[in-house]
């Protein structure tokens, strides 16, 4: 059988399993197929797919496994470190889930959801609360990225603090292999010590080592209120003794509380229309901090319509500027009130973007060592170059911060000398205080190297080890991840 008649079979194989308007080539791939979401890079399948069942995703894998066809696994294209970029010539099989996106059932008695892996995470936090449960995985691309690619990344977000990352939350996994078999861990067992943690060990892969189909997804019970304020602290050490001042004093019911720099407030009052600045100045330094109810009591009013809660956010923080740790506060009296404060954190990225392009960062720390990691990488980046940056900014009750840079207020590509010195500045911290060099976005391409050179050589053998036995042909993402 000649080459193009191989082509021709496989493409038929394809059409026959997914229908021929889900069976995308040439100038028929969307140019959403074929860039990444910050637009850095460029995409170049030889297919898209967009299979529609389990079964059709193994029908898939088999035939690329016959044909040893590499396959990327897409959901909704929302990573930050090209995860999902097929390189030219290399005949890339594009497979996005996006279809799909059922939620096949939701237990309330036992508090957990299914859902594929096409499924948009928003969608899911509106199918939890109709169920009168919470889904609270909450990070800014909600609306568009999926939870195949949050699990498939490891993804955590903003409730982090309180409920934990993706990892966390999955209690159970659908996952089709490089040779096309299903394997089927979906029940819901939180209890299940029978060998190797597979579910573990697929989520954050990136897809490397399976396609995750489905997801069991642990819900929890809906907090009747919040109490939410964004708080003027004075510095990185004041903010870790305010972030554990609130909790000792809500036995641990804070439920977000994310470090924001003052580049990052002032981008977005400048930028974001929607948004009002909740200070007449701009603070250097702010967290934004919310507590849930713990009962239904805290959910009451008061004779003036406040929120008990409210009322013990407020004492809390009367407390805590007597003591220091805090400068000034503009608490939230309403739910319009506290989606502006959180429209804010969710929609930084967007304001940073209408700026201009920006040399980002996903790094995480101890949580007690942030002020001195964050005090190091302040120094490195001003010595650097002058022009905007921050670095205290991200999810402070998991040690992650989310930094940026721009070299003299330009593109970092016109400055690749300054850039560098920025990436070794980000790596020297790591390595000085025990890091990770990614948090949350995962490795992709981006940070193939760097992982590398800075992960335990033990760790990473052991990983290549693992790639190489489930994934021997290195079908899946190849190129990503590891070297």
């Amino acid at each position: 059988m000649t080459g193009n008649a191989v082509v021709t079979e496989f493409t038929d194989q394809l059409i026959k399993v997914c229908g021929k308007a889900h069976v995308l080539t040439g100038d028929a791939i969307e140019p959403r197929y074929r860039r990444d979401w910050l637009g850095l890079y460029e995409s170049h399948p030889l297919y898209v797919v967009r299979p529609d069942s389990t079964n059709a995703v193994a029908a898939i894998m088999k035939a690329c496994a016959a044909t040893k066809t590499p396959v990327i696994p897409l959901g909704g294209n929302s990573g930050l470190t090209g995860a999902t970029i097929a390189g030219e010539a290399e005949g890339i099989l594009l497979m996005s889930l996006e279809r799909m996106n059922n939620v096949r059932s939701i237990d309330t008695d036992g508090q957990v959801m299914i859902a594929e892996a096409g499924c948009i995470i928003e969608n899911l936090h509106k199918a939890a609360d109709q169920a009168g449960l919470m889904f609270p995985l909450v990070f800014g691309a909600k609306g568009t990225a999926h939870i195949g690619g949050a699990l498939g990344t490891n993804a955590g977000g903003l409730n982090v603090i309180r409920y934990g990352n993706a990892r966390a939350l999955c209690i159970g996994l659908e996952v089709v292999t490089a040779s096309g078999e299903v394997m089927d861990l979906l029940p819901a067992l939180k209890k299940n010590n029978t060998g190797y943690d597979l579910i573990n060990l697929m989520v954050g892969s990136e897809g490397t080592l399976g396609i995750i189909t489905a997801a069991s997804l642990k819900l929890v019970p809906r907090p009747e209120a919040y109490a939410t304020a964004m708080v003027v602290v004075p510095n990185v050490s004041a903010a870790l003794k305010l972030m554990n001042f609130v909790q000792a004093r809500t036995a641990g019911r804070v439920e977000a509380f994310e470090l924001f720099g003052q580049l990052m407030y002032d981008l977005c009052v400048k930028y974001l229309d929607h948004i009002t600045a909740p200070f007449s100045y701009s603070p250097p330094l702010s967290v934004i901090v919310e507590i849930a109810a713990g009962s239904a009591e805290d959910a009451k009013a008061d004779e003036d319509g406040k929120l008990l809660l409210t009322a013990q956010l407020e004492e809390i923080l009367a407390e805590a500027f007597e003591a220091g740790i805090a400068k000034d506060a503009v608490v939230a009296y309403s739910e319009a009130q506290r989606r502006n404060l959180w429209t804010m954190r969710e929609d930084t990225l967007d304001a940073m973007q209408r700026h201009g392009n920006w040399l980002l960062s996903d790094v995480s720390f101890q949580v007690s060592d942030l002020p001195g990691a964050i005090a190091d990488l302040e120094a490195a980046f001003a010595a650097i170059a002058p022009g905007p940056f921050c670095i205290a900014f991200g999810h402070m009750g998991d040690g992650n911060l989310h930094s940026c840079a721009r070299p003299y207020d330009e593109d970092p590509k016109d400055h690749p000398e300054e850039a560098e010195a920025i990436k070794q500045a980000l790596q020297d911290a790591v390595v000085k205080w025990r890091g990770s060099i990614s948090a949350e976005h995962g490795i992709g391409t981006d940070k193939q190297k760097v992982m590398r050179e800075l992960k335990d050589p033990v760790a990473y053998d052991m990983l290549k080890a693992i790639k190489a036995a489930l994934d021997p042909d290195n079908l899946l993402n190849p190129g990503k991840l590891l070297m």
